[in-house]
């Protein structure tokens, strides 16, 4: 396998690996319209949206925080191992060891479409919850794009180590419960200098001076926490990705 590897000849030129990645991410949103990935975020994107239209308007504006971070952010993160191990079950994952793909243009691919899917969904929550586009578009575009890649990378840390969907959805609550812990000082109004440590705290800020349009140093601090998240994930996730995928042949 290792021989059959190297002989596969990986792009040379930055166009060339352009042109790679824009195919795999084609293919991937592909996928997702075939496993029904964008189908469902359709659904639930609308059962949100007639949720929120019925919810008080004195909490609306939390609520629409609440669910634009706890659910198209996280739909990244369930999907991605659904996807991955869809992947692993047709044999999909031997085609990607050998192919002129890289490690990390293929866990780009994964990241990328799956938040193509996500960030319209969210769009469209808030301005339902809204009644237009009356909040800051950039910002929640920016602040649920950051998190949806961040998540997705946490899930193929996971799953490249999981065999089965059951096995996948044990571990799920062991990532998710922690980075779900910034919304509890967000609820209660009062922030905690801890939650400024965990990565999602910039989820929240994010999402909050979108909707309210008061951006200041706290969407700054956002940014960069998720961005900083961003590259460690994504360093963690390559690193499983070639240990337990590309060396193991999938």
């Amino acid at each position: 396998m290792t021989a059959e590897r190297d002989a596969i000849p990986r792009p040379r030129t930055a166009v060339a690996s352009a042109r790679v990645f824009c195919r795999a991410v084609a293919w991937e949103l592909l996928l997702q319209v075939r496993y029904q990935v964008v189908t469902v975020a359709v659904v639930v994107t609308v059962l949100y949206c007639v949720l929120l239209r019925l919810a008080p308007d004195s909490v609306r504006e939390t609520l629409t925080v609440v669910v634009i971070f706890s659910d198209p952010t996280t739909l990244g993160f369930i999907f991605v191992g659904v996807l991955v191990l869809f992947e692993r079950g047709a044999g999909t994952l031997q085609a990607v060891v050998v192919s002129p793909l890289s490690a990390v243009q293929y866990l780009w691919a994964k990241a990328t479409s799956l938040t193509v899917v996500v960030v319209p969904c969210s769009v469209v929550i808030a301005a339902v919850s809204r009644g237009g586009l009356g909040f800051n578009v950039p910002v929640l575009v920016l602040g649920t794009g950051l998190t949806s890649v961040m998540l997705v990378f946490i899930g193929l840390i996971g799953v490249v180590r999981a065999r089965s969907l059951n096995a996948y959805l044990v571990v799920t609550p062991l990532f998710l419960v922690p980075l779900m812990l910034p919304l509890a000082p967000y609820l209660l109004h009062t922030w905690f200098p801890l939650f400024y440590l965990v990565p999602t705290s910039g989820s929240v800020l994010l999402l909050d001076a979108a909707m309210t349009s008061a951006v200041g140093w706290e969407a700054v601090y956002g940014v960069c926490i998720l961005v900083a998240a961003i590259v460690v994930v994504q360093r963690a996730a390559r690193r499983s990705f070639e240990k337990h995928v590309r060396k193991a042949g999938g």
